[in-house]
């Protein structure tokens, strides 16, 4: 007698390992990447990142009693214990003595106002959810919990990061290499071990760009780029540089399959960059809605004031351009990521983002990525400094990590360039001595800050 349990037992193992076998790099990258990231979470203490993470914090802690968090609002108990008794890395505790009385928000940093109304709920409800459960898990704990979404963010980034790069025939150990750099870099530390509006940012510009590349080989329809772009702002307004990217990319490749074939008629007439552009117009729509949403809302006229605005000044503007090259993927915090060890992944970023278009020529299988790429991070922080202009009235600058939309071409321009197999496992040594760096830090600033 056959047991059909024993059969469908066996019928399946082999698939698995065939899928493994098939997909390695990616069983690879996700194996270390998620391994690496979950310890360094883990190791992390109450103390929060400088990255804007005690807002975020209270608008987690906030948002099943009240939906969203309101302009005027002050920060929660919550957060004003993790100022007080644990501080910010690397600045130390802020406000009152811990045990003191913390009623008082002007004791507290921005005068304990919340800066986190900018943001749509949507990101913070998903964290919420499943932070909560993954909290739930013995030995980790709500904040960590918190924390550990920005993995799965992660995760998902890397998978479509992945299927681009079988796209162009990396999926290999290139790939590998390329794809733990950004993990173990500040990008990836600061970005995804602790709480963050960036972490989905770059899941969401893998998306678009696998989408994008489709929808320029017409496998996909090109209304995909107008949903995403509805959708990309209900995380984040840093989204538009996703689909501003998508849009590049589509009207340089149809600029180059014009040449010779119909010039700038046949441009005019692909529905592709058409759609491109209507993709960035619902983005811009969509985040214009939301900025005159959150005064409606608001419930003071108390604002946080960051001191990092000023008026607008034409010399200011001009220093923007590049400005998304200044610092990827080599610092997010330069108080503790100015160290030597870095400099190469900067090098890394620059050369590819220019090489790549001097390098891949005619036979390059995606000739548009390189220069769409070299255009949008040309581009890409100007063009948010008028959003914010626009919507404000104020210059502010815009940080590199705002560029993070975009580190998935970064990978996928990289790929090829990276033909060397010895360039490979020099730099697949060189990720794992900034994974041991990175692991020494986590432990002498859990000692720190305990």
């Amino acid at each position: 007698m056959r047991s059909v349990g024993t059969e469908s037992f066996v019928g399946v193992r082999p698939g698995l390992r065939g899928a493994i076998a098939r997909h390695w790099s990616l069983v690879t990258v996700l194996g270390v990447g998620v391994t690496y990231m979950v310890v360094i979470t883990l190791l992390h203490t109450q103390a929060v990142s400088p990255i804007d993470e005690p807002q975020y914090i209270d608008y987690l802690d906030k948002v099943y009693r009240q939906g969203i968090v309101h302009q005027g609002e002050y920060l929660g108990a919550l957060v004003r214990e993790l100022f007080a008794c644990h501080g910010v890395i690397p600045f130390g505790p802020m406000g009152p003595t811990c045990g003191a009385d913390l009623s008082d928000p002007a004791a507290f940093p921005y005068g304990g106002v919340s800066s986190a109304p900018i943001y749509p709920p949507v990101q913070f409800w998903l964290a919420r959810v499943v932070g909560d459960v993954l909290g739930l898990i013995p030995g980790v704990g709500q904040l960590a919990g918190w924390r550990l979404v920005g993995t799965l963010w992660m995760a998902a980034g890397l998978t479509f990061c992945y299927l681009i790069a079988r796209r162009m025939g990396a999926a290999d150990w290139r790939f590998v290499a390329v794809a733990l750099a950004f993990v173990v870099s500040p990008y990836g530390y600061w970005t995804f071990s602790y709480v963050s509006t960036d972490a989905p940012i770059f899941c969401y510009g893998a998306i678009v760009l696998w989408i994008t590349m489709r929808v320029a080989r017409r496998e996909r329809s090109g209304w995909w780029l107008v949903l995403l772009g509805v959708i990309g702002p209900l995380f984040k307004a840093t989204s538009l540089v996703a689909v501003g990217f998508a849009f590049v990319y589509l009207l340089v490749d149809r600029i180059i399959e014009a040449r010779g074939a119909g010039g700038i008629r046949t441009i005019l007439r692909a529905p592709q960059v058409w759609l491109g552009l209507a993709g960035v117009a619902a983005n811009v729509i969509v985040s214009a809605a939301w900025n005159r949403i959150i005064p409606l809302l608001a419930v003071s006229g108390a604002t946080a004031e960051q001191g990092v605005s000023s008026p607008f000044s034409l010399d200011l503007f001009g220093q923007q351009f590049a400005g998304f090259l200044s610092g990827v993927p080599q610092w997010v915090v330069p108080e503790m990521d100015n160290v030597a060890l870095f400099l190469p992944l900067g090098w890394l970023a620059i050369g590819v983002v220019l090489g790549g278009v001097l390098v891949l020529g005619r036979d390059s299988s995606d000739r548009a990525l390189p220069i769409a790429l070299l255009v949008a991070y040309l581009i890409g922080a100007p063009v948010l400094v008028l959003s914010v202009v626009v919507a404000t009235g104020l210059y502010f600058p815009i940080p590199p990590r705002y560029g993070i939309a975009l580190v998935p071409g970064l990978i996928a321009v990289a790929l090829p360039l990276l033909r060397n197999r010895w360039a490979t496992r020099l730099l697949l040594v060189y990720v794992a001595g900034l994974a041991i760096y990175q692991l020494v830090l986590t432990i002498v600033l859990a000692r720190w800050f305990a």
